[in-house]
């Protein structure tokens, strides 16, 4: 970028941060700074000291990955330095595990204050407030309290395996995944929050409300090892992958690509600018199991007590990417019950070209049939009671085993393929199901989508979908 561009860029910037903090609303991200900041898992230590109990300690930093330093070393405290001691300031681990695909069956444990007593971790939690969900990770928050957030490293026998114990910082945590269709074996630690832009030179602010730093999330897959004794646990990530959000969401989603309404598209930042570009992150509260429920409850607006939307991240993006093809506006209700309405979203190239967003190896697409057999149906209905009047008891089902959902191939191709005839044709002719149990999948429901659709047959997605066997987007970009 040359230099007078990126100064008029800075003046954009600065005009439109005094308006919006004079208007009492939080200025835009502060992406030019986060160079200065990288969220690091050291370590993850792992031990059982009851069946089905595992202890869980993650020993993390933040460090500033830029030369021009801008602290006395490279780590920053997240327990005294501005950026995480100013309001605003955050950092949170969040703890999820799967078998095959993330459930966080049994995140919500018994003694979940409630109404009603619960007597396992399966049994309904019947509360009055918002935010209770089916299958959230758990979340440990507020880490950067000087007083009770996460603990010091003050020895190598605190947090074994760190290069150093400068600002480092450990938390632990006591977890009981419960099964669902398959036992669980590994997890996933994620990183998030956002640091604020202040005490460091050039923010565009310098009184609260300060600018949200959009620092890059981290995450670390995890054994959930079976030892007495605190093991380290961390492994590659044994799912496969699906998109690359380097090579492939990053091309539109880069803060400068046009969607096809003409409209910027942003970086991605999301969730109050805590959950910032790393996939990996998103699926793990994005899973099979989860809906928009937890925000649902009776208003003026007769969307917000409506049906359950699925927030399953195969459902989910395809319908979002997909909002002006789609016949049905597809609406998420989110934090304080707000309506998010995605039906104006725009492609920004040919949206039938699955390699726009799909990895493709080799000319084998992670859009192709048949799917992995440990693919997850969509949750559509948790047998959950939200639609209450504000303050009223809602009775927030945890127990997947009842969810009614989507077969797994309908889940994600009916996210941009919603019209009713299409449908039709998913069920009588594909075998597909869009109300049927998990339990039943691959037993009584078996879809046979991949019978004309899978590679080489006469309706390959390749030739409905008119994609060449390249391993880029060819000329959609």
């Amino acid at each position: 970028m040359q230099p007078v561009d990126y100064l008029r860029r800075l003046l954009l910037v600065a005009i439109l941060v005094v308006a919006q903090t004079a208007s009492g609303q939080t200025p835009p991200p502060a992406w030019a700074f986060t160079k200065y900041f990288q969220y690091n898992i050291e370590n993850i230590l792992v031990n059982t000291t009851a069946p089905g109990v595992w202890n869980v300690k993650v020993i993390f930093s933040v460090t500033n990955p830029n030369p021009d330093a801008i602290v006395p070393n490279d780590t920053w405290n997240i327990k005294t330095d501005a950026p995480f001691q100013s309001a605003g300031g955050s950092v949170t681990i969040d703890i999820g595990w799967d078998s095959a695909e993330f459930t966080n069956t049994g995140s919500v444990p018994v003694g979940t204050p409630s109404l009603v007593p619960r007597l396992t971790a399966l049994d309904p939690v019947v509360t009055t407030s918002l935010g209770t969900g089916a299958a959230y990770p758990i979340q440990i928050r507020n880490l950067v309290s000087p007083t009770v957030g996460a603990n010091a490293c003050a020895s190598l026998s605190d947090c074994p395996g760190v290069v150093s114990l400068s600002n480092r910082f450990w938390i632990a945590r006591s977890v009981s995944p419960l099964q669902f269709m398959q036992a669980v074996t590994t997890g996933r630690i994620g990183m998030e929050g956002h640091p604020v832009c202040s005490g460091l030179p050039g923010c565009p602010t310098t009184i609260a409300p300060f600018a949200n730093i959009p620092v890059r999330s981290a995450t670390q897959d995890v054994s959930l090892l079976a030892a007495a004794t605190p093991m380290p646990a961390m492994i590659a990530n044994p799912r496969r992958p699906i998109v690359d959000f380097q090579t492939k969401c990053k091309n539109c989603h880069n803060g400068s690509t046009l969607s096809g309404d003409g409209t910027l598209i942003p970086r991605l930042s999301l969730h109050g600018n805590n959950r910032n570009e790393n996939l990996e992150l998103c699926v793990i509260c994005h899973a099979p199991n989860q809906t928009d429920m937890p925000y649902r409850v009776i208003t003026s607006d007769p969307r917000t007590s409506g049906p359950e939307t699925p927030v399953d991240f195969k459902r989910m993006i395809h319908a979002i990417h997909a909002g002006d093809f789609r016949q049905t506006p597809w609406v998420i209700i989110g934090r304080n019950t707000s309506i998010n309405d995605y039906s104006s979203v725009s492609f920004p190239a040919k949206l039938r070209n699955c390699l726009n967003c799909h990895i493709d190896v080799n000319g084998k697409g992670t859009f192709e049939l048949p799917l992995q057999s440990t693919v997850l149906g969509t949750t559509v209905n948790t047998d959950s009671v939200y639609a209450v009047a504000p303050g009223s008891n809602r009775t927030i089902d945890v127990n997947p085993f009842n969810d009614l959902k989507i077969t797994p191939i309908a889940a994600a191709c009916s996210g941009c393929h919603d019209k009713s005839e299409v449908r039709s044709h998913m069920i009588r002719t594909g075998g597909a199901s869009f109300s049927t149990l998990q339990q039943n999948i691959g037993l009584t429901v078996n879809e046979r989508c991949a019978s004309c659709h899978g590679p080489g047959k006469t309706e390959d997605v390749r030739k409905a979908h008119e994609i060449g066997r390249s391993s880029s987007s060819d000329d959609d970009h």
